[in-house]
């Protein structure tokens, strides 16, 4: 990985968060959820990976998104305790809503992406926004 390759991956992450906002801002309908649904999972699968390759430009063993996100915490990326178990939560739904579909659960994690998924992950890409690869 090559510096304008992250600074790449840091815009993407910031225009995939804009997107899913965007989509979040829309009135509620079948539409709109699985819209937002779609975007949340490619903009938390971007996140995690871009996180990925920052921590291991710093020399820090990452593997998953799960390890990626514990070590996140540990290099303090992702500030509080609340905020890594939430990202735990989120992987939970992302890992549902790739591999089953089901009405209810769908809603049930639209409503955790718009009120608690979607905050975080714009401020985590702020964050990740920030971040220089030298």
């Amino acid at each position: 990985m090559t510096k304008p390759r992250f600074e790449e991956r840091k815009r993407e992450l910031g225009h995939s968060v804009r997107r899913l906002l965007e989509a979040t801002a829309q009135p509620h309908g079948d539409i709109v959820r699985d819209a937002v649904i779609q975007r949340f999972e490619f903009t938390f699968e971007l996140t995690w990976k871009t996180l990925k390759l920052y921590l291991e430009r710093q020399g820090l063993e990452t593997g998953g998104p799960r390890q990626t996100f514990r070590k996140a915490f540990a290099e303090g990326l992702v500030p509080t305790a609340e905020e890594g178990d939430v990202w735990m939560r989120m992987l939970e739904d992302r890992n549902l809503t790739v591999h089953t579909y089901d009405e209810s659960l769908a809603e049930q994690i639209y409503q955790r992406i718009v009120s608690d998924y979607a905050p975080i992950l714009q401020s985590l890409a702020a964050r990740i926004g920030g971040l220089s690869w030298d």
